[in-house]
């Protein structure tokens, strides 16, 4: 009887964990940024990519987690910009899992500046040239909507469209990718 239970225990252990991992996936996407604001006066567009790991929780409610990495084009060609979002979130489905979605996360962006210093030559004499740089972390919210299309059972499409606020580095996104169900 004991070796019976045991076998039922381990039986129902199984199934319980290969349905939970039919409620994870794992995604990549390209990431279209639209810097606004006093950040909108020193980048233009920012091109990038990000990596999701995704735990649904309910059928309309799903976990994200996000990292990524964005570069940004600039208006001077000194410097440069380059952004590192790692975020946490949750998504709403109106259908549960497919279709349209609300989205709303929470982490942080690590951002990165660079310029290049020119040097000049005056009477055989060098001045200036090196590069300087400086980092910072900022705390980021982010909110907007979304929507998937299954591909086969296992893969889906995601697009969706955040507006993303951080501090002096306000931005609107756009995300096209992939999701695997694990």
């Amino acid at each position: 009887m004991k070796s019976f239970l045991a076998t039922l225990l381990i039986a129902a252990s199984l199934t319980g964990f290969t349905n939970a991992q039919g409620k994870m996936a794992i995604g990549a996407g390209l990431v279209v940024s639209l810097p606004m604001g006093s950040f909108g006066d020193a980048a233009n567009v920012g091109i990038g990519g990000t990596a999701a790991f995704e735990l649904q929780f309910m059928p309309q409610l799903t976990g994200v987690g996000q990292i990524g990495y964005i570069s940004y084009g600039t208006k001077s060609d000194y410097t440069s910009f380059s952004s590192v979002p790692l975020l946490f979130g949750l998504k709403y489905f109106f259908v549960p899992g497919v279709g349209f979605y609300g989205i709303g996360k929470l982490g942080f962006n690590f951002f990165s500046t660079s310029t290049d210093i020119p040097s000049y030559n005056i009477g055989g004499f060098s001045f200036g040239g090196g590069s300087a740089s400086a980092s910072s972390t900022e705390f980021t919210f982010a909110l907007g909507a979304g929507y998937e299309v299954p591909v086969s059972s296992n893969f889906s499409l995601d697009f969706s469209g955040t507006f993303n606020i951080i501090s002096d580095f306000t931005n609107i996104q756009f995300r096209g990718g992939g999701k695997l169900a694990l």
